[in-house]
């Protein structure tokens, strides 16, 4: 059975995931403050008046790896989920009176785990247990995630409808976990994810979950050239600021759109533009793709020549309003 590396979930299922979700020791400890807090509670609360309640909020993806135990590493998305857990946590043994009146009962204890940071760990124990917020001071437990969930209880009790809210959040709101391959350096896998410090966008996780698709095929030829197929595709439709056709060459402008017009598309699925571009792993998906070599060797006469020939016009440049 194929494993699902790309798998979208309600904010409830992740919650009560049966799976324990470990934060490793080279993740930074809760920084989440007022600000981010309530950009989340605020974004989900305007999209679910916005949507009446109605469509699917995306909140982003978190990144994980498989450990031989079962249990998921987290790698991205740690403040986003350890925020969450604190709200289902709040709203499990909270006092405050709209507070009870949200079904929470398939809540039973957070999935989420500390490594190496046993105070972490006990703080979330201490509040799952319902000890009281003034008793969880000192050494013994985590202020910051002791202040994030005083933050969220805050945040909570500001919104207008907390039921609402909560039915939309805990059944409407998705985010995406995307699992990274049992071979990946993890090490150079999170100094990437840090440095670029923003999540996976949501053209990234649509490619991810096609390319996933391909890797099915089992024929490694048929995977290599369906996967060059997808690739050029998505190179020609994601440069937004010409004609599509533009991304690729003549012959087979003639072949995927209609012949001397262009205007059209010929293809009928996936399989018959596979046949049309009859790609090759490893072969060069535009005339103008050269290598650097091949560009020394070439006089400036002979670039002229060659982007002149195939009656091919410039590409015209426009400016989207919309990006990719």
């Amino acid at each position: 059975m194929n494993k699902d590396f790309v798998r979208p979930f309600s904010i409830r299922s992740l919650l009560s995931d049966p799976a324990r979700y470990l934060m490793p020791m080279y993740q930074r400890n809760y920084a989440w403050g007022e600000g981010e807090i309530n950009q989340l509670v605020q974004d989900v609360s305007d999209y679910q008046q916005k949507s009446n309640g109605e469509q699917t909020y995306y909140i982003g993806t978190l990144v994980v790896y498989e450990r031989d135990d079962g249990s998921f590493e987290v790698i991205d998305g740690q403040q986003r989920f350890t925020t969450l857990s604190l709200v289902a946590s709040c709203l499990k043994r909270s006092l405050f009176p709209a507070a009870k009146a949200v079904d929470m009962d398939w809540f039973t204890a957070p999935n989420i785990d500390f490594e190496s940071r046993p105070h972490s760990m006990e703080t979330f124990n201490a509040l799952s247990r319902g000890v009281d917020i003034h008793r969880l001071a000192g050494d013994a437990y985590n202020n910051s995630i002791v202040g994030g969930y005083e933050l969220v209880e805050k945040a909570l009790k500001n919104l207008d409808s907390l039921t609402d809210f909560c039915q939309y959040l805990f059944n409407k709101v998705q985010i995406t976990r995307v699992e990274v391959p049992k071979d990946t350096d993890l090490n150079h896998y999170f100094e990437v994810m840090n440095s670029r410090g923003e999540q996976l966008e949501k053209h990234e996780v649509v490619k991810a979950r096609l390319m996933d698709v391909l890797n099915q095929i089992e024929d490694i030829d048929d995977r290599k050239m369906c996967t060059e197929v997808l690739n050029k595709v998505w190179e020609a439709t994601s440069d937004m600021e010409r004609y599509v056709q533009y991304g690729f060459t003549v012959s087979q402008r003639h072949l995927l759109f209609k012949e001397n017009d262009w205007g059209g598309f010929e293809a009928a699925s996936f399989d018959d533009l596979v046949g049309r571009l009859q790609l090759k792993p490893g072969d060069k998906v535009d005339s103008s793709e050269r290598s650097l070599c091949d560009i020394l060797k070439t006089s400036p006469s002979d670039t002229s020549a060659e982007t002149n020939s195939g009656n091919d016009a410039a590409s015209a440049r426009f400016t989207s309003i919309i990006n990719f």
